[in-house]
């Protein structure tokens, strides 16, 4: 095509491309209508409440720092606790059944399930979002001398990816 974009697909010269840009955007229309009609349900998406594993995983994730902290030379003892700003979540996969029956209307909701090999059923989870930690504070045997304490600061801000104002480093009495 020419300078003039959109005017020169109309010139004779570009029956041939004109037909093919016509002909791709009745086929996507035609994609569009057979995904609706063929789709007996509509699915609604919706966030899983917090559970307690969801406070687990950041228990467990707080003592795994500190046993790799612990090992800093001279760190001694060493014990962890994170703040979060946003907590862990999954959005799981819903199927909406719509009845209708006089003048009332019923909705139900389920979860989509996927069963694995074993018959065990999880469900569809479409999105997860990991926790994002807005605070670190670590107390540690070793962290008054400033070598140490500038280490275990170093490492949680590696480990959590914190900016150094978010992560306090104290002597543990």
């Amino acid at each position: 095509m020419e300078k003039d974009g959109w005017k020169g697909l109309f010139r004779p010269e570009n029956k041939k491309l004109r037909n093919h840009v016509m002909l791709a955007l009745m086929l996507g229309i035609l994609l569009l209508a057979a995904g609706r009609s063929f789709s007996g349900t509509k699915e609604k998406v919706e966030p899983l409440p917090q559970t307690a594993v969801r406070e687990m995983s950041g228990r467990e994730t707080e003592q795994r720092m500190a046993e790799i902290l612990s090992k800093v030379e001279g760190a001694g003892q060493v014990d962890v606790m994170m703040t979060y700003r946003q907590t862990e979540e999954k959005t799981v996969a819903h199927s909406e059944t719509r009845e209708e029956s006089d003048d009332t209307l019923r909705t139900e909701q389920a979860p989509i399930l996927l069963e694995d090999e074993d018959g065990a059923t999880t469900p569809l989870v479409l999105t997860e979002m990991s926790p994002v930690v807005e605070g670190v504070v670590i107390a540690a045997q070793g962290a008054g001398d400033p070598a140490v304490a500038a280490a275990l600061h170093q490492a949680a801000q590696a480990l959590l990816d914190v900016p150094a104002h978010k992560v306090a480093v104290l002597k543990m009495k």
